[in-house]
């Protein structure tokens, strides 16, 4: 069938190959011949057609004859339904000469297309199309390899219009474009299945903890796990509503629970690498990737369990400039290598961050992993750290403020939390921010705390009433704020929303111990007394007496009073809970321990601490 061909604009520009040597256009070899006919793929109902309908240049399977053209691309797309003139099916042939044999990447837009390399089909997307009905088509929707042989090379593209499947899907007679993207991709790079970070642990419980993996590109990704000794693994894949892998994402957090209780586990993280070329997301359902399945090495980690003893670790407050000794990324990182040698640090069996890890949150990625947590992984290390990770009002502040959620939380879960080990429970608040209740890009922005505490409030009414919560010996608060000194807006908040619960002094309610931070100084009370330990005195508080026993750690100083930073290193027994305070260099200079009444026993008080009276206002 002869149809009338319209030629192509004249300002156009013909494809190049890399690594092929050039031919003058007057010569046929380096021009793109064009065959048009019909193409009955897009009539009949099942996939009876196959590709190609040209078995070789100018002659359909038919035994017809078809009169090629010669076409060139317009910015690297040809218009077929313009070139075409109303046929439905199209082939495009040329010949390349290369000056040795090589491999390089060819980049294809279309709906419906197969792809052959000297007679060899190298590429097929004619059977199943559906789920590609996108425009505009573009050079990056499909990438595949392009083996060149040494001398003359034919490639061969055909195609059609559309296909049963899609005018099943999207309707027969739609208003699309016939379009062919072409180009050649020298520079692309298959995406590889590798992490950007090492996995990081979080919110853990008894038989839980929540594994973050960070991919250097988009890619599926699992766990598998096991109890030491045993043979089966057991996977869990990060997924889009417990069905549907998600690939779209770097970020990927994944929860393990039914874990065996105080446990050593073992565990390694699975990544799926596509196929090359089948990377990005414009492509059809039911198109192949068998992917490649990339296991990382084992290691292994301990659940939380019902055991009444053990060690955690408490630091905070570790964000930048704002003293003149910890102003920069490499002075943190040796405050923190120092930190990490400590032997209080190395024994816990899992590290408490009460918050601020960063003043502003614009790449989260780089300025709390690249920056600061992928500090604390070592390949030789057995096992991970497992991280409580508390909200300070610095983490809803910058650009990058809604990222925390995805890094450290599941979808659904919120930023404060309960958890149990061994005989204590913790519970974790998220006191929100001290700045403005307005939006703002400065806070995020944020739109009200008010919702943030209402909703807490209800959540603390629930859990106080829990067995969980009732039965255990010691209940111990991690927030970001303290409950007295502070007069900004969240710590007003928060002392609201928390005073029916530090009310109850009975044994299956009380609260024994808040840890904090926010203030910079370490700075301890005991319940009902009127007096604050601390370096100095105060001379603003909100309240005269503590509602709680409560502790602060130091942390950088906008007027660089030392010490920069001090820890807290704590020890759980079936009697007390024994707190001991570290300054940078691991020097003692506190220890106290709080019983099961609530009842503060002092340990050791270095001569640098002081009893300074607060008076009731």
């Amino acid at each position: 069938m002869n149809r009338s061909i319209r030629p192509a604009a004249a300002a156009l520009a013909t494809l190049t190959l890399a690594g092929c040597c050039h031919v003058p256009e007057s010569q046929e070899e380096s021009a793109w011949q064009a065959y048009f006919f019909d193409h009955p793929n897009a009539e009949v109902k099942k996939s009876e057609v196959r590709f190609p309908m040209m078995p070789e240049p100018g002659k359909l399977a038919d035994g017809r004859r078809v009169q090629p053209r010669t076409v060139e691309f317009t910015n690297g797309v040809l218009d077929l339904d313009q070139l075409g003139g109303g046929c439905s099916g199209a082939a495009l042939v040329r010949r390349i000469r290369s000056d040795s044999r090589r491999k390089t990447w060819l980049g294809v837009g279309c709906r419906v297309f197969a792809v052959w390399l000297n007679g060899k089909l190298i590429y097929d997307f004619t059977a199943k199309g559906l789920g590609n009905d996108y425009d505009p088509v573009t050079s990056g929707d499909h990438i595949f390899a392009l083996n060149l042989k040494k001398g003359d090379n034919e490639l061969k593209i055909e195609t059609c219009r559309t296909n049963w499947l899609l005018d099943y899907v999207y309707g027969k007679g739609r208003k699309i474009q016939w379009r062919l993207a072409l180009k050649e991709l020298p520079d692309y790079r298959p995406v590889k299945a590798e992490l950007a970070h090492p996995e990081f642990f979080s919110r853990p419980d008894i038989g839980a903890v929540l594994i973050t993996l960070i991919t250097r590109q988009p890619v599926p990704a699992a766990v598998d796990y096991r109890l030491k000794g045993t043979k089966k693994w057991h996977r869990v894949w990060d997924l889009a509503g417990d069905l549907i892998l998600r690939e779209k994402s770097k970020i990927h957090t994944i929860r393990l629970t039914e874990l065996a209780p105080d446990a050593e586990h073992e565990y390694r993280p699975v990544l799926l690498e596509p196929p090359a070329g089948l990377d990005g997301f414009k492509r059809a359902l039911w198109s192949k990737r068998p992917y490649k399945e990339v296991t990382l090495p084992v290691r292994t980690f301990r659940t939380f369990g019902t055991t009444p003893e053990f060690r955690f670790f408490v630091l905070g407050d570790t964000q930048l400039s704002l003293s003149d000794g910890c102003k920069t990324v490499a002075q943190r990182s040796e405050f923190m290598r120092r930190m990490r040698a400590l032997p209080a640090f190395r024994n816990a069996d899992f590290v408490v961050h009460v918050g601020d890890l960063d003043s502003y949150a614009h790449d989260l990625e780089k300025a709390y992993f690249t920056d600061f947590f992928d500090h604390f992984s070592s390949p030789d290390s057995r096992e991970p750290i497992q991280w409580v990770y508390v909200r300070g009002n610095h983490e809803p502040d910058g650009l990058g403020a809604e990222d925390w959620y995805d890094y450290f939380l599941t979808p659904g879960e919120r930023s404060y939390y309960a958890f149990r080990r061994g005989e204590v429970f913790f519970i974790v608040l998220d006191c929100g921010d001290f700045v403005r209740e307005r939006n703002g890009g400065y806070n995020g922005p944020i739109l009200k705390l008010d919702e943030l505490f209402e909703r807490q409030t209800r959540w603390l009414r629930s859990l106080r009433r829990t067995q969980a919560f009732r039965s255990a010996k010691f209940r111990v608060v991690l927030a970001h704020v303290e409950p007295q000194i502070e007069q900004d807006v969240m710590s007003e908040k928060t002392r609201r929303m928390v005073a029916p619960l530090l009310a109850d002094q009975s044994p299956e309610g009380r609260i024994h111990l808040w840890i904090g931070g926010h203030i910079h100084r370490y700075r301890r009370a005991n319940r009902g007394s009127s007096d604050l330990i601390s370096r100095q005195p105060v001379s603003k508080w909100a309240l005269g007496t503590a509602p709680v026993n409560w502790v602060t750690t130091d942390a950088p100083k906008e007027d660089s009073t030392k010490p920069e930073f001090s820890y807290l290193a704590v020890s759980v027994t079936p009697e007390a809970i024994l707190i001991s305070a570290l300054d940078e260099n691991g020097r003692e200079f506190d220890r106290y321990a709080v019983d099961a009444s609530g009842k503060v026993k002092d340990l050791f008080q270095s001569p640098e601490l002081h009893s300074f009276p607060l008076r009731k206002k």
